[in-house]
């Protein structure tokens, strides 16, 4: 006698033969949920938790547990301030014309439809040399010291930027006092937030110390011309830090022919990264407006994407992808990975904490440095990868560890998820009826928002269960038999229940239970009626085959399917 049991169900394997699939994988897996080894629906969408100011918004953000950031571009890469003590709630982004930045009183200010004003992301540096002019008598008993003048320009949030030429030289005592010009450059018009609050700094050479290096001397207004340095050498403050602490790659196509910076991702300690054609850019720790030159490292191939992991960033490429791995950011170094996978989509990468996703020409990778591997080989074929699963249009992202990816292709519209949380990695399909256009992952709340029209919902908010649907294996029977039973097990029902034997639908049965009694409505076959049962065990029409399958489906959690030649064979399975 010979029966066929499940009760422990995966996802799809289509690059696996449907008669060589292990028992727990299908040939069908929609709006599944495999972390518990069910048959669990996923719930459906919420409804709307916001309302966009257009259908054109391709980019969100949840913004101090208060307000919904919306842009047109669909790129955006959105990060808070990594400055320890910070009570603006600063906010740094890029995938607009340039990297920006902006606060909470300027991020939010006026009517909905916000980020409502920003500010470009860096601080410019004085566009000409102060000059200078000396007051006092010298002090004869003193040798003068040479003394030089720089002046840098810092934003209303305290952001310093890079210093000024140097002034023309001068011999200094301590009873002579100068008056420094510090003129206002025109570059600082550019969007930059020298409004209330902004500030220049004046930094004086002093050859009497152990260095020459140039040391604080005084800071005004942002609007002063003049600085006047009555401090003698033993009274300079700090040495000049913004030495090197340029702005990031902008929309200056004469500097940055390929862009402005991209892909804003953050590190454990402090630095900002991003990226612009074969260059990974880094900034100063906690310090996002500056970006040293030095700290920049150039690859071998146009990168595409980027993502943080536990031992540095994973940088993704349209050739090998890179591990940039240090200790510090002016320190940083480029591993070549050895996985021959490069990246065909920037909207694919998804960062799962310890390892990267991303789509590659022959299926999904997972890339952290020390393991990297095509995590679906044996389960889709580089074919059916590039023809079903649509790795150069998805946009993909991260919820409760696993990798959702979603799609539109022409007027259809669908997705699918990739589950490692079990022994066996699961894949099953999403139905959609409507494209999804862009989606944020809020790491507050832990879930996954998306845009739909002109909508904001909440990926499995709802409150009701989807329709799942599940198809097994073909399983083979040593010689053509005649399967007489059919049962489902279900923590509740309705329940459909389809068997085929040699690919021949013999059997579609929907079970109901309702006050202690089960009810077989049947539409296949015709010849078979409705009728009561006391246990969800159906008899099937006879039929003969060698490969016989079973699919399920419902808007409940299925925890086992058996076919059998008798009931007692369905009763002791």
């Amino acid at each position: 006698m010979t029966y066929f049991k499940l009760d422990r169900f995966s996802g799809i394997a289509p690059g696996v033969s449907p008669r060589l699939l292990a028992e727990q994988f299908g040939q069908i897996s929609e709006n599944i949920d495999f972390e518990s080894g069910a048959i669990k629906p996923t719930l459906t969408d919420s409804a709307s938790v916001h309302t966009l100011q257009s259908g054109a918004k391709q980019s969100i953000y949840y913004y101090r547990e208060a307000s919904w950031l919306e842009w047109n571009e669909d790129y955006i890469h959105a990060l808070e301030g990594p400055i320890p003590g910070d009570s603006t709630d600063r906010l740094y982004w890029t995938g607009e014309s340039y990297p920006k930045m902006g606060t909470a009183v300027n991020i939010v200010s006026g009517t909905a439809g916000y980020p409502d004003i920003s500010f470009r992301l860096g601080v410019p540096a004085p566009s000409g040399a102060p000059t200078t002019s000396k007051n006092g008598t010298a002090d004869a008993a003193q040798s003068p010291n040479e003394a030089s003048y720089v002046y840098t320009l810092v934003t209303a949030n305290g952001e310093e930027g890079p210093p000024s030429l140097a002034s023309a030289v001068i011999q200094l005592t301590d009873t002579e006092t100068v008056d420094v010009s510090t003129p206002t450059p025109s570059t600082a018009s550019g969007n930059y937030n020298f409004g209330t609050g902004a500030l220049k700094r004046l930094y004086r050479s002093n050859t009497g110390s152990n260095s020459t290096q140039f040391q604080f001397v005084k800071e005004d207004v942002f609007t002063a011309t003049t600085i006047v340095d009555d401090k003698d050498g033993d009274e300079l403050g700090e040495v000049l830090p913004s030495t090197y602490w340029i702005g990031p790659p902008d929309d200056d196509t004469s500097l940055y022919p390929d862009g402005p910076l991209q892909g804003l991702t953050n590190l454990a300690n402090g630095v900002f990264a991003g990226f612009t054609g074969k260059r990974l850019c880094l900034s100063e720790p906690y310090l996002p407006h500056a970006w040293p030159v030095s700290y920049r490292i150039t690859l071998a191939e146009d990168i595409v994407a980027i993502a943080g992991v536990s031992n540095g960033i994973v940088c993704l490429t349209n050739g090998r992808p890179y591990l940039v791995t240090g200790t510090d950011a002016s320190a940083m170094s480029a591993i070549q990975l050895d996985l021959s996978q490069a990246c065909v989509n920037k909207h694919s990468v998804v960062d799962m904490g310890d390892y990267v996703l991303y789509a590659s020409p022959d299926g999904l990778v997972a890339a952290s440095g020390s393991d990297n591997q095509v995590v679906t080989e044996g389960l889709i074929s580089a074919k059916q990868w590039n023809d079903n699963f649509y790795p150069t249009t998805i946009k993909a992202f991260k919820h409760e560890n696993t990798y959702i990816a979603f799609y539109t292709d022409g007027s259809t519209h669908g997705g699918w998820v990739f589950d490692p949380r079990a022994s066996e990695a699961a894949i099953s399909t999403l139905g959609r009826s409507a494209q999804l256009r862009g989606a944020y992952m809020n790491h507050d709340d832990g879930e996954l928002y998306f845009i739909e029209s002109n909508t904001v919902r909440k990926y499995r908010g709802g409150s009701f269960n989807r329709t799942s649907t599940w198809k097994s294996k073909k399983f083979l029977a040593p010689k053509p038999i005649s399967m007489g039973w059919v049962s489902v097990k279900a923590e509740a029902y309705p329940v459909t229940v389809k068997v085929s034997a040699d690919g021949t639908l013999i059997a579609n049965y929907t079970v109901s239970y309702s006050s202690n009694v089960y009810t077989q409505v049947t539409s296949t076959p015709s010849g078979i009626s409705n009728a009561t049962l006391r246990e969800p065990i159906m008899r099937l029409p006879a039929a003969l085959g060698k490969e016989w399958e079973i699919e399920v489906s419902g808007a409940v959690t299925i925890n086992e399917v058996c076919i059998a030649e008798s009931m007692d064979e369905i009763r002791q399975a």
